[in-house]
């Protein structure tokens, strides 16, 4: 009978939860056919203030921000892991600035095309919540946690700033918010985590999967979310 519950606890005892907190980089850009790589400002002098938008802000070139993020997950019997990671990211991605379309007062008529230069970042403000289903691969000195499944984001802010130089080198400067029609972002994302003890290096993929311009009317422009995230992780065992 001892020996039937013993063999009955065994699997149990084997299993247990672990909490971790990661921090690093973002890696932010746009895929899709409308994501660019270079586009235009249009811009308005104001007398003591001046405001203006990117044409596209939807960059293909990868910009970089920070990602943070908490995680509790459960380790199996058979090393199976079933985890959830909450997270906060501020990720930017970027183009170049090509050319500068200026208007001197919101009343006038007049409106200039200049050559310019600089760089402009979409800054992206997101609250995440990722379910993964993966497991745990075990080495000698390390612990290898691949992890899969749906991510979603939520975005809170989204913002246009970059700044450069236009018509010979009169400075640029723009810092604005930019509405958004949907707040969330679906995504597949992909994680591993290798641990030396207590102490981890985690990398994740994640691919947008909901289109940014989707609710423009008469076009098919599309442009989704890729990010790549690179930090370090602690957990508590």
């Amino acid at each position: 009978m001892l020996l039937t519950l013993l063999a009955l606890a065994a699997p149990v005892a084997a299993q247990h939860v672990e909490i971790a907190g990661r921090a690093g980089v973002g890696l932010f850009r746009f895929g899709g056919q409308n994501a660019t790589s270079n586009s235009f400002v249009l811009y308005q002098d104001l007398g003591a203030s001046s405001e203006g938008y990117v044409n596209n802000p939807y960059g293909s070139r990868v910009g970089t921000g920070l990602a943070l993020g908490g995680r509790v997950q459960r380790v199996g019997s058979h090393n199976g892991l079933l985890a959830f990671d909450l997270g906060y990211e501020l990720l930017r991605s970027r183009n170049n600035i090509n050319q500068l379309f200026y208007s001197p007062s919101q009343f006038s008529s007049f409106i200039g095309v200049y050559s310019a230069d600089g760089s402009a970042a979409l800054q992206s403000k997101n609250l995440t919540a990722f379910l993964g289903l993966g497991r745990r691969l075990k080495a000698s000195l390390v612990e290898v946690d691949i992890l899969a499944g749906p991510e979603l984001a939520y975005i809170y802010e989204l913002r246009d700033k970059g700044s450069g130089t236009y018509n010979g080198g009169q400075p640029w400067a723009i810092n604005s918010l930019r509405s958004y029609e949907s707040r969330l972002d679906l995504r597949l994302r992909a994680d591993i985590t290798v641990w030396y003890h207590q102490l981890g290096a985690n990398a994740s993929y994640s691919h947008g999967l909901l289109n940014y311009q989707s609710g423009l009317k008469g076009t098919n422009s599309e442009v989704y979310a890729r990010i790549l995230r690179l930090g370090l992780a602690y957990r508590l065992k």
